[in-house]
């Protein structure tokens, strides 16, 4: 009877910590949030300077954005070394953990909704300016997580200078975001603003972002707007994702090789798989080609005609695999291609294809690319990292000066707490592009290129730049950042009309003609160089609500005929999220 009254208390025993252990770790498996974080959120800078100091490992930030749920576990390792960090760090990783704290253990204690708060727990008005994680609206349970906030942003700009004379420009922007996931796997994104400007349209375009929205350059408006969203489905393994989002690929600090914020967001589908030391990565862009117009005479009235705004569809496909070695370097091999002219073709929507072997099937009328990159950090607090892009391999003309041998490379490091000044980062980044890279001959739409404007480096070809930043987090929600550049680059010689008399290789619309010279000179043609200097520092006032201060100083001198411009643009810009 003892010996049956022993095993029954065991058996319950064991059972009661079972089941204890499913109730600790049920949330997490429920609660797996699979929506990504934006590429811009402030976690992957923490993320990544905490790569550098050797905190983390396998850290893949080569392709951005990152599931929550991925995000959420680089956190909780980080909690785990909290003694590692300093005052500053531990503050921002709170920070982080509270704004995280759903993704990590699928409770949302401590959060406050504006809409129907529950009684037990605070809200409304009185939350806005506190310090919780704050929603319009939120809901969770089993089956589904619901996240609403509201978005507004004041920005008020001045500029004086060579440029645009004196002038400002205001906006107003508001909108909302939606997010959430469906039992565990399927995450969706929803986030749109609209913003109301006064002043120059001129001022705001010159914003390389603001820029980008095709409503700012409408003359008969006063506005602009930008349209995110998309549904992604994920395991522990694999994800699968359509939509449209900012994505950022390439190891840069501060130009991505592949796809940079240079061009707007383009819809996409993209899968990936992930498994220890591998990661793999596929995408397949729906992009617009150059812009133009037609016109057309109407058949029944002559003397009556119309334009049309018209541009081509076009194609990037990308794919990258990736070997890490933690605690020592990462390597990445990636192959792209610019296609166009047609219906999305089947053979680059297979993940497993070989790109380059595809487009030599299909008569190769496409752009093809292949790039290495690698990241080392054998030293803590110290990190390299390297690219090269390839447009096109011609192995006999490999380390010539023949115009066909079209690459462009990239060095970089980042060092933490630099010469043992703690909260620091500094960082310094080289990026050169040979002439005649991101164009192509064989397709009117076959330029690396989104709408005009170039899918990687803001350079462009025949140009280089050096970049340094030095940043410094006093604490957790105050940062200054000082950012120096200097660009040179080679432009195309035309005459008085526009028309190119010397084809330099620096306009990635305009591919090596039969007329033109067969080597090549980096930096040939008219050469211009540009500096700028840019202060920002960012104070988060309470949770969820920024001021953010930038002034740039910037110039541009042809070095030919010394003519130069200066400009000077201060910025102040207000934000929150609720």
């Amino acid at each position: 009877m003892r010996l049956r009254l022993r095993l029954r208390l065991r058996s319950r025993l064991r059972g009661r910590i079972v089941a204890s252990l499913m109730l600790f770790l049920l949330p997490s498996l429920l609660f797996s949030q699979q929506e990504n974080v934006p590429a811009t959120h402030p976690v992957y800078a923490f993320l990544k300077r905490m790569e550098v100091k050797g905190v983390i490992v396998r850290y893949h930030d080569a392709v951005l954005p990152l599931a929550r749920r991925e995000v959420a576990q680089f956190l909780s390792e980080i909690a785990r070394e909290r003694e590692r960090l300093t005052d500053s760090e531990q503050g921002r990783l709170s920070d982080f953990l509270s704004e995280f704290r759903y993704d990590i253990s699928g409770t949302a204690t401590g959060f406050s909704r504006l809409i129907d708060p529950p009684e037990q727990e605070s809200g409304g008005l009185g939350e806005i300016f506190s310090n919780r994680e704050k929603f319009l609206y939120y809901h969770s349970d089993s089956t589904l997580s619901f996240f609403v906030n509201g978005l507004i942003d004041v920005d008020a700009r001045r500029i004086g200078g060579d440029a645009l004379g004196n002038r400002h420009a205001e906006y107003l922007q508001a909108g909302g975001r939606l997010r959430g996931t469906v039992l565990g796997h399927l995450g969706y994104y929803a986030q749109w603003t609209n913003a109301q400007f006064w002043g120059s349209r001129e001022l705001l375009a010159r914003d390389p972002i603001i820029s980008q929205s095709s409503a700012l350059g409408v003359g008969n408006i006063q506005n602009f707007d930008v349209a995110e969203s998309y549904l992604r489905y994920g395991t522990d393994v694999v994800s699968a994702q359509v939509g449209r989002e900012r994505i950022l690929w390439g190891n840069g600090y501060d130009q991505q090789m592949t796809v940079s914020d240079n061009a707007r967001p383009f819809d996409f589908v993209r899968f990936d798989a992930q498994y220890k030391a591998l990661k793999y990565t596929f995408l397949h862009g729906w992009l617009v080609g150059t812009a133009g117009r037609l016109a057309f005479m109407v058949p029944a009235d002559t003397s009556h005609s119309f334009v049309e705004e018209v541009a081509a569809d076009k194609y990037l496909v990308a794919h990258r695999l990736e070997l890490s070695f933690p605690g020592v370097l990462d390597l990445g091999l990636q192959e792209m291609l610019i296609y166009g002219n047609r219906a999305p073709d089947l053979a680059y929507l297979n993940p497993l294809t070989i790109v380059e072997s595809s487009q030599r099937s299909r008569g190769e009328r496409d752009n093809a690319y292949w790039a290495l990159d690698v990241q080392a950090h054998f030293i803590p607090g110290f990190e390299l990292n390297a690219s090269i892009v390839y447009d096109d391999i011609n192995v006999p003309d490999l380390f010539t000066s023949v115009w066909s041998d079209r690459y462009a490379w990239q060095a970089g490091m980042f060092y933490a707490d630099m010469f043992g000044i703690g909260n620091t980062n500094l960082i310094v980044e080289y990026t050169r592009v040979e002439p005649y890279v991101y164009s192509h001959a064989r397709s009117r739409e076959g330029s690396y290129t989104n709408l005009d404007r170039l899918l990687g480096p803001r350079i462009g070809p025949n140009a280089d730049s050096w970049f340094f930043r030095s940043d410094y987090l006093p604490l957790r929600n105050l940062t200054f950042s000082l950012r120096v550049t200097f660009v040179r680059k080679g432009e195309n010689v035309t005459d008085v009309s526009g028309y190119v008399i010397k084809n330099v290789g620096s306009d990635p619309f305009l591919p090596h003609r039969e007329t033109d010279p067969r080597t090549k000179k980096f930096l040939d043609g008219t050469l211009f160089k540009s500096r700028s200097i840019e202060f920002r520092a960012q104070w988060e006032i309470v949770n969820q609500i920024w001021l953010e201060g930038v002034a740039l100083f910037d110039s541009m001198e042809n070095a030919l005929t010394g003519a130069r411009n200066e400009n000077r643009l201060v910025t102040l810009h207000l934000r929150t999220e609720f």
